[in-house]
C-alpha cells in the first residue's frame, strides 16, 4: 500500500512505523483502517501517512489506500464521559458524513467512505492540496479586492447549491474555505453544522462562529440570508485584515474606512450584506453574486494589467513598484511552492470615518457553537506575497500620503464626547450602551485621528443621562460618554 521509504503512523498512539507492519510496533494496535467495522460500500483499506492536525475531539490525517490514492481522513475522537454527549457527537458526525455523501458539487470535497474502526470514527474524502483562507490571512493580512471578489463569487456558487437543496451552511468563515493550489479555485469544507432549512421553525440551537455568525443565529434562528452575512463578514476580514472574532459582535465599519484601497461600491455592498436586519440584506445568494460579478468587472477594469503577482496560478492586480527604493523588488512573481520574500509591508494609514455612518445595530446574547467539528486542514503551499494593495475605485480619488513613521501619541487621558444614535423608541440605557460606545469610538477616531489608541481595558461610561428625542417611528438618543485614550500630540 505505502510507497517504499514512506512512513506510516499508528491511528492510536500516532507513532511512526515501518512499511508493511499490520500492528503498531509501539502499542500493538491495528494500523490498518476500515478493516474492523468497514463501510459496506467501500472495500478500500487505509494507512495514515501524515498527521495534519489533532485537537481535543478530532484529528485530520493524510492517508493512502491499497491502490496508492491519497485521501484526507477525518477522525472524531471518542473521549466523551457523558453518554448523552457521546450520542450527540456521533449523531452530528454521522449527519455530516451522510450530508457530504448526498452532495455533488465541484467546489465541495467528495466523500468516499464513513466507518468505525477500533471504536474510532472516520470519514475519508478528497485531499485538497492548498491552504485555507485563515492560513492565508495569517501570512498576508489583507488580500487584493479582485481576488476577494473572485473567490467570493465561487463561494456563492456553493451556497446557492446548498440553498437550492434546502440546506443552510451556517458557519461561513475563512478557516472553512480552502484554496486548491493546483488551480487556485475554492473548496468549501466542514459541513458539521449545516442543516436543513425549515421556514416554519421559530427557534433552534444557537450555533455558528462568533464574529462571523449573523445576528439571528444568536437567537437560534438561521435563514439562507444568514449565509450571505457570514460570507460578507469573511470578505470584510479579507479586505481589511480586521478579525471580527476580536471585536464586538456585528461591529463592521465600512471596509473603505479601514482600507482606502477598497472601492466605494464594494464597501457599500458589504454594508448592505452585513446589515443587522435580515430584510435589509440581499434577498438571495444569487442576487449577492450578481452584485459581486458587477463589482469584479469594475475592479478588473481599474487594476493596472502591467503589474501583477502570481497567486495560486492566477494573476491579480498589484500596485506599481515603489520608486523610493523602499519596496523595490516586491512585485517579482512568486511561484507555487516558493516562499515570499520576507519584507515588511508599507504602513497604510486608515482613512478617517466618513460622515455617513451605518445604521446602529442592537446586540443580543452570545453564540453557542459545536466544538467537535474539525476543519479540513491540508498541505501548505507557497506564499503568494504579502502587503499588496491596489485602488479599484475611482482613480481620480487622491490617496493620502504614507507617513514614514506613526504620529507621536500623548499620555493616556480622559476624553468626554457627546454622541447620538437613532433606534426604536423607549429603549433603556442598557440596550443603548453598545451603540453609544460604538458611536463614541467612531467619533473619537474621526476627531483625533485614526492613530488614536483607545484604552479598552478602561470602562467607557456615561457622564450624564441619556436624552431621547422622538423622530417619527424612531427616536434620537444623545448622551455624553467618557473614556480613556492616547491621542496624537498635535491634536486638540
Amino acid at each position: 500500500m505505502a510507497a517504499v521509504g514512506q512512513t506510516i503512523f499508528c491511528p492510536i498512539c500516532h507513532k511512526p512505523n515501518q512499511i508493511g507492519a499490520a500492528n503498531c510496533q509501539h502499542c500493538g494496535e491495528d494500523i490498518i483502517l476500515n478493516n474492523d467495522l468497514p463501510d459496506v460500500n467501500d472495500d478500500r483499506r487505509y494507512l495514515i501517512t501524515r498527521i495534519i492536525k489533532e485537537g481535543g475531539q478530532g484529528a485530520v490525517y493524510e492517508g493512502i489506500d491499497q491502490y496508492g490514492k491519497i485521501y484526507a481522513i477525518k477522525e472524531m475522537l471518542d473521549r466523551f464521559l457523558d453518554p448523552e454527549e457521546r450520542t450527540g457527537a456521533l449523531r452530528r458526525f454521522n449527519a455530516e458524513a451522510s450530508l457530504l455523501q448526498s452532495l455533488n458539487h465541484p467546489r465541495i470535497p467528495r466523500i468516499y467512505s464513513h466507518f468505525t474502526d477500533e471504536g474510532r470514527h472516520y470519514i475519508t474524502m478528497d485531499f485538497v492540496v492548498g491552504e485555507d483562507l485563515e492560513q492565508i490571512l495569517e501570512r498576508t493580512s489583507v488580500l487584493p479586492e479582485v481576488q476577494v471578489l473572485d473567490w467570493s463569487i465561487q463561494i456563492c456558487d456553493v451556497l446557492e447549491y446548498l440553498h437550492t437543496n434546502g440546506l443552510i451552511y451556517r458557519d461561513m468563515k475563512p478557516s472553512n474555505v480552502m484554496i486548491d493550489s493546483s488551480d487556485g479555485q475554492v473548496k468549501v469544507v466542514d459541513f458539521g453544522i449545516a442543516k436543513n432549512f425549515d421556514p416554519n421553525q421559530v427557534g433552534g440551537t444557537q450555533i455558528g462562529t462568533p464574529g462571523y455568525a449573523a445576528p439571528e443565529q444568536y437567537q437560534g434562528l438561521a435563514e439562507p440570508v444568514s449565509d450571505i452575512y457570514g460570507l460578507a463578514a469573511t470578505m470584510h476580514h479579507m479586505l481589511t485584515g480586521r478579525d471580527p472574532r476580536k471585536t464586538r459582535p456585528f461591529d463592521f465599519p465600512p471596509a473603505r474606512d479601514i482600507n482606502v484601497h477598497v472601492s466605494v461600491d464594494t464597501s457599500m455592498a458589504l454594508e448592505k450584506a452585513l446589515d443587522f436586519h435580515i430584510q435589509n440584506r440581499y434577498a438571495s445568494v444569487a442576487e449577492f453574486r450578481a452584485m459581486l460579478r458587477t463589482l469584479l468587472v469594475k475592479a478588473q477594469a481599474q487594476a493596472a494589467p502591467a503589474h501583477t503577482v502570481s497567486l495560486h496560478n492566477q494573476h491579480v492586480a498589484a500596485p506599481p513598484p515603489a520608486t523610493n527604493g523602499a519596496g523595490a523588488g516586491n512585485n517579482t512573481p512568486i511561484a507555487v511552492g516558493q516562499s515570499a520574500p520576507v519584507k515588511a509591508p508599507p504602513s497604510t494609514p486608515m482613512a478617517a470615518p466618513t460622515a455617513k455612518k451605518p445604521a446602529p445595530r442592537r446586540q443580543t446574547g452570545g453564540v453557542g457553537w459545536v466544538g467537535w467539528a474539525v476543519g479540513l486542514i491540508v498541505l501548505l503551499f507557497g506564499a503568494a506575497g504579502a502587503g499588496y494593495f491596489f485602488l479599484s475605485g475611482n482613480t481620480n480619488i487622491a490617496l493620502p500620503s504614507f507617513p514614514t513613521s506613526p504620529p507621536e501619541l500623548g499620555p493616556l487621558r480622559a476624553v468626554s464626547l457627546t454622541v447620538e444614535v437613532v433606534d426604536d423608541p423607549g429603549l433603556d440605557a442598557n440596550a443603548l450602551m453598545p451603540q453609544l460606545i460604538q458611536a463614541y469610538e467612531e467619533q473619537l477616531l474621526a476627531q483625533y485621528g485614526t492613530a488614536t489608541k483607545i484604552n479598552r481595558n478602561s470602562t467607557i461610561s456615561l457622564v450624564g443621562g441619556v436624552i431621547e428625542t422622538p423622530e417619527g417611528s424612531q427616536s434620537r438618543y444623545s448622551a455624553t460618554l467618557k473614556g480613556w485614550a492616547s491621542t496624537p500630540v498635535d491634536s486638540p
